[in-house]
């Protein structure tokens, strides 16, 4: 008897069955929705438990998928309200560990910037070897220039199931910086809508991702124009290995009212295995005149001359191969400010591509 699939990230805009890109089927998984949930720790300002705030969710914004968004909106075990006032700035730093009593994680956490503040925000989901449920919804709000940066970090053993549905209304000259490293789970999606409301507001997302095993990636980012002048780039770079999986749902979608902007988004996988599976499907969406819109997807192997010449310098097969990897990926790495944390994910990869 097959288990009964679930339907995740589904395309806005529908492309021909027989690619099998139109969506993600997963089993489906019965959740506790009254397991109790501890942070491991909060370092920072400028916030405290959200009790009753909250923010509105676009009629267009579907999260991973109708179940496990309601889920976070309604029945979260955990969250914060992170309000920051006119002109400040401030730091958080977010550890949560799962694990065989701390198994189950819904999140919901509510994110206000008023005009002119600042916040750098890091978000670090780990876990030990237990099997793991980790569903989190962001509902981010950023007034007139301020600037919102994001690094979320999911390194979760290769059990554990995590989705993160993330919403995001930014205003004139606001912006939002995003930068998710996804380098663990059996299963991880994610699904982010950006929208652009604002004259000359930005949104910018930056992934590194890793598949092995038989892992499952899915990534879904809707970035909307609306403002005149507004920018936004998406740039994913990724490796897959074994028998992964990786889609990547990259949508820019230029509004009436949108005109002078420009976006682009740009994924590259490198493939380490012939038995992988990496689905790129960048849409690009239009109802305005004088807009730039550019979008780029590719899939490669090795180098071989590349890897011929590191190996010719002494380093194993094994080692070149990293070296390769880690220099596809570093650039956006280099972007995090913190290099305790640049370390962190630095050790994270090498331990995923040397299997130690």
């Amino acid at each position: 008897m097959s288990a009964i699939k679930e339907t995740y990230n589904v395309l806005p805009r529908l492309t021909f069955r027989w690619v099998k890109a139109n969506e993600l089927l997963l089993n489906t998984m019965e959740v506790n929705e009254e397991k109790e949930y501890t942070y491991k720790s909060l370092v920072g300002e400028g916030y405290r438990n959200r009790t009753n705030e909250d923010l509105p969710l676009s009629a267009e914004f579907k999260g991973v998928n109708d179940r496990m968004l309601v889920m976070a909106d309604q029945k979260p075990n955990a969250g914060l309200f992170i309000h920051l006032q006119e002109n400040e700035e401030q730091n958080l730093h977010i550890t949560h560990l799962l694990g065989r009593e701390n198994n189950t994680l819904i999140e919901k956490n509510i994110i206000v910037l008023e005009k002119g503040s600042k916040m750098n925000l890091i978000m670090d989901y780990t876990s030990d070897d237990s099997e793991t449920f980790s569903n989190i919804l962001n509902k981010i709000s950023v007034a007139e220039d301020a600037e919102l940066n994001i690094i979320k970090i999911q390194r979760l053993n290769s059990l554990s199931r995590h989705l993160e549905s993330r919403y995001s209304t930014v205003l004139e000259k606001g912006r939002v910086n995003y930068i998710s490293v996804e380098i663990g789970g059996k299963e991880t999606v994610v699904n982010y809508m950006t929208d652009l409301l604002g004259n000359e507001s930005e949104g910018h997302v930056k992934n590194v991702y890793l598949g092995f095993g038989e892992r499952i990636l899915d990534l879904s980012h809707h970035m909307n124009h609306f403002g005149k002048r507004t920018n936004s780039d998406m740039i994913f770079k990724g490796a897959l290995k074994d028998k992964s999986k990786k889609a990547f749902r990259g949508t820019l979608d230029f509004k009436n009212g949108s005109t002078h902007s420009e976006g682009n988004e740009e994924e590259f996988t490198i493939l380490l295995s012939p038995k992988v599976k990496s689905y790129a499907i960048p849409l690009l969406l239009c109802r305005e005149d004088d807009v730039i819109g550019n979008h780029a997807a590719s899939n490669g192997q090795i180098d071989e001359e590349k890897l011929f010449y590191i190996m010719a310098r002494g380093f194993s097969e094994n080692e070149a191969k990293k070296i390769i990897i880690e220099s596809h990926i570093r650039p956006i790495i280099d972007l995090i400010p913190v290099e305790s944390i640049k370390n962190i994910i630095l050790e994270a990869v090498e331990k995923e591509l040397t299997g130690e």
